[in-house]
């Protein structure tokens, strides 16, 4: 090894100069000191008072940064070289490392402090070469929550010179903390904006409490529609904004423990003006909303109402009721008439009454002696010939007509026991050469037991397997004949077979012994009106069974209530069917065998009902798919619930050094209202300008029956899209002929008379449908089914309530009361049964008719029809607003015009009707022209206007763009539900503006704006 590798007990020389140094200088010093001398200690206290000033300027210059950089938010990194190193998921967080960096160095620069011959300073030394070498020097964090700044500066140079030589130098790392809460503003505004990005499913938020409020208002506006109310926008633009409003303040409450105070103001001033604007609806005219309410405060407005918004949690789903309802009628009358695959009640009624008979003979022998062998008289004799002769005796008398059971619905009713003896006698005859033929005898006998049985057996049935008693004799339920002929058929077949003794002699010599016959047995007179009596109980209690789904599967075909139906049918079958242990006679189980027939009817007519829901909920899915909405979403939108609201809270605690803050919004414009404010009220905005700070839009899905989206649900129902429901066009027909008679209007009269001829055409199917029905089931002559016709039809005034009284069940109604009241012979039945039948057939039947595709109406005529009774109801409320008086606004809102049909019916076929659905497609998007977050007696402000940043970063006199900060905005699209009982005139916008879009919606780029030409908003004071 070589000296120079071997550092083996060495000596750093590094050190040894060090030791020698120092030795040296301790030498000198004691020999050229020989005694104490004064010490200058001016160098030490100068680096002190730098020490200190230093440290006391960086504590104010991170103040000073962190103020200014919530003033003037970098959120968004500009595209420069200094933008570039702010660029990444903590832009905010580098621009307050680079600003505080900033302002560091700034203060540096006067921090110095001389003493005597001596002065210390401090600086940053050498200057960085870039933003990111700066904002490496200078690390931060959040401090009890955010609301203290610690704050560490990195290579802070201390300098020392004595009589002009630099005595030391020094470069140190200083923390300070600043009781500033910049990161607790800055982090709470992105919680808000997360808050306004989150989708309504992902969490909650803007978009949830958005949604859960169109939808809460879309439900409560729709039922009162349905209920009668002038109501022709159920959802608006008003309610959306109304709606998106609460959403931001919760989102506030939320994400800073606090409301904007104005905001608050806002939405309960804006709450009272959509509800005045809502009582006095006929259309958006705001002048009819002025003369009926007054002056009400404008959402933005500094004079708002004060009040406590008292409003609790809205309601939640709904749920709507789908019943068996008219299948249970359907399959009644299929049953009585034996048609679509049932049994008729008739056929029911007879076969329940057949029977079989059957004779038959058991033989046992008793005896049974051998036949004699033959005996020779002598030696030598041969038997030539042997004669064999037979004779039987019957012998015993009489016969029992028992009734013993010997199976379920079986029963011996004729027994008979006899002797039969067979005797043979055999001569045989021998033979001897030269002597005389000799003849021998013999005999013998076989003993025969012979019983002859007659028995009875009820045929097979729909009813369950149960014994029946009593049984081929009369008794039992109704107390009738209860197939007692099963015991004189069964002695008809023993004397066809001769008898007792000719089938005992029958039974041994191998004769005829059985025979068989079918029986209808005589039924009771009131057998027909009990059971039906019973099966009609039964249809009314399967009429009210019913199953609750959400209304928003229903409305979404998300939901098949008819297979739930019958689920529970089939599941609650043997309750319905109610069969007991042991039939009282042939009557009761004709009566359980009916009650199954029934059961069967009703399932087949709902499991086609199910196959229809099917075919109708694809459509529904093609619908909203068309419109861009997924079945499935638009579902779990309409059930969401109102999240609980956030309570009350500080930020930070009062064990740190600043204790609790309390954080506090404002936003400008306080209420984001879809209308212009002045730019007065928006920091940021030019006075002379003016703000939309929100855009809505709302398009309703279903806003007429006959629509697009309603003809993608019904095409694959009916085939022809271009034809509109006997309802609908009768509720049209009913419309226009109301209007017409405030509103002589010779466009309408014509549209009305042609939308009149056409469902007058229509309905004359559902009149023949009438008078076949009443030939069918009543005796009433050709002229009678006439006159009952036309007087039923004439309670109705006109095609329209007529077309309206076939698909609501009024007409059937009429016909049954008229035709009831008319024949009195009522063809056998009782009165109450013959009016029951004929009032069931008549409802079925023009059901049927009514809904079916054949009585549908041009589209065309209806939509005229419909557009002119709009253009009046426009044309009244522009009037009534021009008169502006409580009087004239009355007038116009009640019976002056007629109501319009809207929605989309929740049943294939309108047969039955389950509900009746719409949906609205809500969109809306926001922003705040200034959005600022104080603290609550403080002067730190962080505020979000979209504005841009720049600083001097190199320090060469120029401002370099650093970026911008981002303005608080949002956007929300979502889904509004409503849900109305069936009948009457649906749920829907019926005033003509499916696509509501307000000012601010205008396309390439709908959303907020200036209304500037360009939409951009020129800030305040030319900045």
């Amino acid at each position: 090894m070589r000296l120079a590798e071997d550092d083996r007990g060495r000596v750093p020389f590094a050190l040894l100069g060090v030791l020698l140094l120092v030795a040296s200088s301790a030498f000198a010093a004691s020999l050229a000191t020989p005694g104490p001398a004064p010490v200058d200690r001016s160098a030490d206290v100068a680096a002190d008072r730098v020490d200190a000033e230093a440290t006391a300027a960086l504590r104010i210059a991170v103040r000073n940064a962190a103020q200014a950089a919530a003033r003037e938010p970098v959120t968004v990194a500009a595209d420069t070289d200094v933008g570039s190193a702010l660029d990444g998921p903590e832009t905010f967080r580098k621009y307050l490392r680079l600003r505080i960096f900033l302002a560091v160095r700034d203060a540096m620069d006067p921090v110095e402090h001389r003493r005597g011959g001596s002065a210390a300073r401090a600086s940053f030394g050498e200057s960085v070469e870039s933003a990111d070498a700066a904002i490496e020097r200078v690390s931060i964090a959040g401090v009890d929550s955010g609301t203290e700044l610690r704050v560490t500066v990195r290579g802070l140079k201390l300098t020392v010179e004595a009589d002009g030589r630099v005595v030391d130098t020094r470069r140190v790392d200083r923390t300070v903390t600043a009781g500033v809460p910049v990161l607790a503003l800055h982090d709470r505004t992105g919680e808000f904006q997360e808050r306004l990005d989150a989708g309504p499913l992902e969490g909650p938020g803007l978009a949830r409490r958005t949604t859960v409020g169109v939808t809460a208002m879309a439900q409560a506006r729709g039922l009162g529609q349905y209920g009668g109310l002038p109501i022709s926008n159920v959802v608006a633009n008003r309610h959306v904004a109304l709606s998106t409003n609460a959403g931001l303040l919760d989102a506030q409450r939320a994400a800073f423990g606090r409301s904007d105070p104005d905001a608050a103001a806002g939405v309960r001033a804006a709450t009272l003006q959509t509800g005045a604007a809502d009582i006095s609806e006929i259309s958006p005219n705001s002048r009819v909303a002025s003369a009926a309410t007054g002056q009400l405060p404008d959402p933005n407005d500094a004079e708002r109402v004060s009040a406590r918004d008292e409003s609790g949690a809205l309601p939640a789903t709904r749920t709507v009721s789908v019943g068996v309802n008219g299948t249970a009628d359907e399959a009644f009358l299929e049953l009585l008439r034996g048609t679509n695959g049932a049994s008729s009640l008739d056929s029911i009624l007879r076969d329940g009454y057949r029977a079989g008979a059957s004779v038959s003979a058991s033989t046992r022998t008793i005896s049974n002696e051998r036949r004699p062998r033959p005996r020779s008289p002598g030696e030598n004799w041969t038997l030539v010939r042997s004669d064999t002769s037979k004779s039987v005796d019957v012998s015993g008398d009489g016969s029992a007509r028992s009734g013993s059971r010997i199976g379920l619905g079986e029963r011996r009713l004729y027994a008979a026991t006899r002797r039969v003896t067979e005797r043979w006698r055999v001569e045989r005859t021998w033979a001897k050469v030269n002597e005389t033929p000799r003849t021998t005898s013999a005999s013998w006998e076989h003993v025969h037991r012979v019983r002859v049985t007659g028995e009875a057996r009820i045929r097979g049935s729909a009813a369950p397997t149960r014994s029946v008693r009593p049984l081929f004799e009369s008794g039992g339920a109704l107390d009738g004949p209860n197939l007692r002929e099963g015991r004189a058929a069964t002695a008809a077949l023993v004397s066809d077979l001769g008898g007792p003794d000719e089938i005992a002699r029958s039974a041994v010599t191998g004769g005829r012994t059985r025979a068989s016959r079918s029986l209808t047995g005589d039924r009771p007179a009131n057998l027909e009106s009990w059971v039906y009596a019973d099966v009609a109980d039964l249809r009314d209690r399967v009429r009210d069974l019913s199953v609750e789904v959400d209304a928003s599967d229903a409305g979404t075909g998300q939901s098949n209530g008819a297979a739930r139906l019958a689920a529970l049918v089939r599941d609650r079958r043997a309750e319905l069917v109610d069969a007991p242990d042991e039939y009282d006679g042939v009557a009761d189980r004709t009566r359980v065998a009916a009650r199954e027939v029934y059961l069967d009817q009703v399932l087949a007519g709902l499991d086609e009902r199910a196959g229809d829901t099917r075919s109708q909920n694809a459509g529904i899915a093609r619908a909203l798919n068309a419109k861009g909405l997924a079945a499935d979403r638009v579902s779990e939108l309409a059930a969401l619930t109102p999240d609980p609201p956030a309570p009350r809270t500080d930020v930070g605690s009062d064990g740190g050094a600043r204790g609790e803050a309390v954080l506090v919004p404002d936003g400008d414009p306080a209420y984001l209202a879809p209308d212009p404010v002045e730019g007065t009220l928006v920091d940021g905005v030019a006075d002379d300008e003016q703000y939309v700070g929100l855009a809505v839009r709302n398009v309703n899905v279903f806003s007429v029956p006959y629509g697009d989206a309603a003809d993608i649900v019904t095409r694959t129902l009916f085939g022809d899209p271009g034809r509109v429901s006997l309802h609908t066009a009768g509720q049209a027909l009913l419309a226009a002929e109301e209007t017409l008679q405030s509103h002589p209007d010779p466009t309408l009269r014509h549209r009305r008379d042609v939308l009149e001829s056409k469902v007058e055409g229509s309905m004359t199917d559902v009149r023949a449908t009438a008078t076949r029905t009443l030939a069918r089931e009543t005796s009433l002559t050709r002229a009678e089914r006439e006159r009952v016709t036309r007087r039923s039809f004439a309670r109705f005034d006109g095609p329209g309530e007529r077309a309206v009284a076939a698909t609501d069940g009024s007409l059937a109604r009429e016909l049954a009361s008229v035709a009831s009241a008319t024949d009195t012979s009522a063809r056998g039945d009782s009165p109450a049964i013959a009016e029951d039948r004929v009032r069931t057939a008549l409802r079925v039947d023009l059901r049927r008719v009514a809904t079916s595709e054949r009585v549908r109406v041009p589209e065309s005529a209806v939509d005229d029809a419909v557009s002119s009774v709009r253009a009046e109801i426009e044309r009244e409320a522009n009037d009534a607003a021009e008169r502006a008086t409580e009087r004239a606004i009355t007038r116009a809102t009640n019976d002056t015009v007629g109501g319009i049909p809207a929605g989309l019916p929740i049943s294939p076929t309108l047969s039955p009707w389950v509900a009746t659905a719409n949906l609205w497609i809500v969109e809306s998007r926001g922003a705040y022209g200034r959005f600022a977050v104080g603290v609550d007696g403080e002067e730190t402000t962080y505020v979000r206007d979209g504005s841009t940043v720049s600083l001097d970063v190199d320090d060469d006199g120029g401002r370099e763009t650093l970026g911008r900060s981002e303005r608080v905005d949002f956007r929300i699209k979502t889904v509004a539900l409503a849900v109305v009982p069936p009948g009457k005139l649906g749920v829907g916008d019926t005033d003509g503006n499916t696509d509501e879009r307000s000012v601010a919606w205008s396309d390439p780029s709908p959303g907020p704006r200036c209304i500037t030409s360009t939409g951009q908003c020129p800030r305040e004071n030319s900045e």
